[in-house]
């Protein structure tokens, strides 16, 4: 469902001043809470890698482009 961003606009404008924080505080949670749900439908795989997936793991370790898990998970705020 898309809302208007003027409508938000609008709404935002009409809160007074002492509310705005609450509000911000509010969109925050909601958007972490939305990042957590999706973490949290994902299935496990425990299944060995195909040889692609190693080639590609290798290559990756080769050229310094991989991320850590702690690096991953600070970039997306989780």
């Amino acid at each position: 469902m898309a809302l208007p961003k003027e409508q938000f606009d609008r709404l935002f404008q009409q809160i007074p001043d002492s509310e705005k924080k609450s509000l911000l505080d509010y969109m925050e949670y909601l958007a972490e809470r939305a990042t957590k749900k999706v973490w949290d439908e994902i299935e496990e795989v425990d299944e060995p890698l195909t040889e692609e997936e190693k080639r590609e793991l290798a290559r990756s370790k080769e050229d310094d482009k991989g991320i850590s898990l702690e690096d991953l998970k600070r970039e997306l705020n989780i």
